[in-house]
This record gives C-alpha cells, sequence and structure tokens, in this order.
C-alpha cells in the first residue's frame, strides 16, 4: 500500500513540477509577472512600514554594509579600470563643455555660494591664515622684482648690483616683504572687500571665465585633468572615507538618518512608500519583462528549474501526512 501510494505521490510531484514550468514557459510568462506583480502591489497596500521592519533592523544592516563590512581587495582595481575607460570615452568627444552643463546651473550655484554666509566669513579666516598671507605677499614681491627687473636698464641694475651693498638689498627685500604681509593682511580685513558690489563683480569674473571653458571642447579637459589624476583623486576619497566610517560620528549621522526616514514614513504602506519614490507599476513591469525572460530561460534549459522545484516539493510528496491523504483510508485528524 505505501508503495502505491508514494507511486501517486511521484506522479503528483511530476504534474506539479510541470505545471509550474508550463506557467513560467516563455509565451506564459509576460502573463505569469502582470498577474503576480499585480497581486504584490494589492498586498503591500495593506502592509505598513513599522509592520515589517524597525528603524533598528535596519540601522545594523545599514551600519554593517556601510561601515563594518570591507571590500574585497579586486574592488579598488576595479573601480579604477572603471573610471580609466570612463575618462577615456568622456574625454574622447568634440561636444562642448557648455552642452554638457547648463549655464543656469553654474549661475546658480555660484549665486549661492556668494549667498552662503560661510563663503564670506571662509574669506575672513582666509584673511587671517599666515601661509595665504605669506604665499600673497611672496608672489607680489616676485611680481614687483619682475617688474623692476624689466623696467630698469641693464646698465642701471649693474651700477646698482656694485654700488649698493647686498646685506642693504637683503634688508630691503625683507621689509618689503614685512609691508606686503601686512597689507595683505588689511586688505582681505576691510569689509569693502566684500561689499555686495565687489561680490557682484567677482559673480561676473567668474561666469566670464564659465563661458569661455564652455566654449571649449570636452577633450581639452585632458590638458588639465589627466586619468592618473583622477584615479589617484579616487584613492584620496576612498582612504578618507575608509576612516571616515569607522568614526562615531558617522555612526551618529547613519542612526539619524534611519530614524528621520522612519519617523516619516512608520505608517505609510509598502505601496504609498514605492509610489513616493518615484517606483510605479510600469517600471517595475518593465524591469522584470527585461530581466526575468533570459533568467528564466537559462535555468529551464539547464534543467536548475526543475531541480529547485523538486528539491523543495519532493520532502511534501514524501512526507506520511502527504502518503495519508493518497491512501484507501482518510488520514487521521488530531
Amino acid at each position: 500500500m505505501t508503495d502505491n501510494r508514494q507511486i501517486k505521490a511521484n506522479c503528483l510531484l511530476d504534474a506539479l513540477v510541470a505545471h509550474f514550468q508550463r506557467t513560467l514557459a516563455p509565451e506564459q510568462l509576460n502573463v505569469w509577472l502582470e498577474q503576480e506583480l499585480d497581486y504584490l502591489l494589492a498586498e503591500a497596500g495593506r502592509l505598513r512600514l513599522g509592520e515589517v521592519v524597525t528603524p533598528e533592523q535596519v540601522v545594523d544592516t545599514a551600519h554593517k554594509y556601510a561601515a563594518t563590512m570591507e571590500l574585497g581587495g579586486g574592488m579598488p582595481e576595479l573601480v579604477g579600470e572603471m573610471m580609466e575607460r570612463l575618462y577615456q570615452s568622456g574625454t574622447d568627444s568634440d561636444r562642448l563643455i557648455g552642452e554638457l552643463v547648463d549655464e543656469d546651473t553654474i549661475t546658480a550655484t555660484v549665486d549661492k555660494l556668494l549667498e552662503v554666509p560661510l563663503s564670506r566669513q571662509g574669506i575672513t579666516w582666509l584673511s587671517h591664515n599666515p601661509v595665504l598671507l605669506a604665499l600673497l605677499a611672496g608672489g607680489t614681491q616676485l611680481g614687483v622684482k619682475t617688474w623692476l627687473h624689466q623696467g630698469i636698464p641693464e646698465v642701471v641694475r649693474g651700477v646698482l648690483g656694485r654700488r649698493v651693498p647686498e646685506r642693504w638689498r637683503a634688508t630691503a627685500e625683507l621689509r618689503l616683504q614685512d609691508w606686503l604681509m601686512r597689507r595683505m593682511e588689511a586688505l582681505l580685513s576691510d569689509p569693502w572687500l566684500y561689499s555686495d558690489e565687489n561680490l557682484a563683480s567677482l559673480r561676473e569674473l567668474i561666469l566670464d571665465g564659465w563661458r569661455e571653458l564652455s566654449e571649449r571642447p570636452v577633450a581639452e579637459l585632458r590638458d588639465l585633468l589627466s586619468s592618473e589624476d583622477i584615479q589617484e583623486l579616487f584613492v584620496i576619497g576612498y582612504d578618507f572615507w575608509r576612516q571616515f566610517r569607522h568614526s562615531d560620528y558617522f555612526t551618529t549621522l547613519l542612526s539619524e538618518g534611519v530614524h528621520t526616514f522612519f519617523d516619516k514614513y512608520r505608517d505609510s504602506s509598502l505601496l504609498e512608500l514605492l509610489e513616493e519614490v518615484g517606483i510605479d507599476r510600469e517600471t517595475m513591469l518593465d524591469d522584470a519583462r527585461r530581466f526575468a525572460p533570459g533568467v528564466v530561460r537559462v535555468l529551464r534549459d539547464n534543467g536548475m528549474l526543475e531541480a529547485w522545484l523538486r528539491r523543495h516539493l519532493t520532502p511534501f510528496f514524501e512526507a506520511p501526512e502527504t502518503l495519508a491523504i493518497l491512501g484507501d483510508e482518510p488520514p487521521a485528524i488530531d
């Protein structure tokens, strides 16, 4: 009797596996995808975000991937190769830079930066930076010396070089540098420099520079930034990220971001959440139709789909409770 029931069970298993494979056949797959997606979306309208996951679960998961998990050694190399290819493809073009970046975007960005108090305060801070002051004074001093060298006849320079002692010239240069340092500090600290009129002039100067740059082809960017520069900048940014993501500050920011998200969407349904981020039915259906047919076809052709179905269904059809249902006598009910 047991063998007879198992034979029936095996026949049912074969029939059920064949049924699922027919359902996922190429000519039926689109209909099945649409029906299943509509069912899932209808059910998603009944589930609230707070019922499915907790903020703590999301924080732990986000922390795991953002702060704890280390990328494999091949990832930086892969990113470097991708950036190299993107750089070569991006700069091998006759397109103008202005065709890629709209002038309105540049104008809005410049206006906002000049509006933000930090930009003005930042310049004030720089006015007290001794390194910057020394750099500006040194540049100005070099300009003055170059002008004197070109403006004074060589004969006169020779006479002055013979008549003026070296220590006098060194003292004069030190006094000139000290005077230029004081003048630069006074100039950078003068509120007049940051008046609306001067900032407007600075704005026009920046936009004029952009307009000139926007008329150049993208290929000329190679003269300003090489692929090696791009990769080195990536390495610098990657090293910073590796250190920053382990900090308590980053963990706090991550937690606050997740809890803010939950405070706003905790009582929203999953369907409302999808709509809020701009993912609608047509978008999901389009992606499913793009990827699913190829994946299912490969799984069917190499037998993996049938093997997966049998792995999950066989224990059911071999269970004593199932065989009892197939027997001559009805199964006992507890």
